[in-house]
């Protein structure tokens, strides 16, 4: 038998789910270090760019967080090019075209987004606190990642 032979890779897009808990998508490649063996995922850039919404979502209005109606137009904010190596040990690989793994991109990378114009539908309810969470009494973010008042959105700043 080979003492050399030739170990399987996987080289392509796809979203690849960590155990249930995380998710990264991106182009995948298959990498050696010594006997060990890692995956990585690049994840490319999203750039800055106006969309309309098609539910409702917050949006940064005027220093605070709104929530705004589908058909609202928004600007996403540009969301850098990343890599990272994750282990084979308990993750599913989902293969799929480009085209896909940048529709999931755009849903999955929480990017904050600042209104340009509200949309005519009807105005919907934003959830309250126990149905979506706190939000923050400082600058109003719904979320802890979105929230303005400090670099550590946990600090006494915040109240999230």
């Amino acid at each position: 038998m080979d003492s050399e032979a030739k170990q399987a890779s996987f080289n392509g897009w796809a979203i690849v789910e960590m155990m249930g808990h995380r998710k990264e998508i991106g182009y995948v490649t298959t990498e050696a270090y010594g006997q060990a063996v890692m995956f990585r995922v690049d994840t490319p850039e999203l750039p800055e760019r106006e969309v309309v919404l098609t539910r409702p979502d917050y949006a940064h209005v005027n220093g605070s967080f709104e929530w705004v109606p589908q058909g609202s137009k928004v600007k996403r904010e540009k969301s850098p090019a990343r890599s990272c190596l994750v282990a084979p040990g308990s993750l599913s690989i989902n293969p799929c075209d480009e085209v896909a793994a940048r529709e999931a991109l755009e849903l999955t990378i929480n990017r904050r987004l600042i209104l340009i114009e509200r949309g005519e539908a009807a105005q919907i309810e934003a959830p309250k606190g126990d149905d979506y969470g706190e939000s923050c009494e400082g600058c109003g973010a719904p979320t802890p990642d979105q929230c303005e008042c400090s670099e550590d959105p946990y600090e006494d700043e915040c109240s999230l």
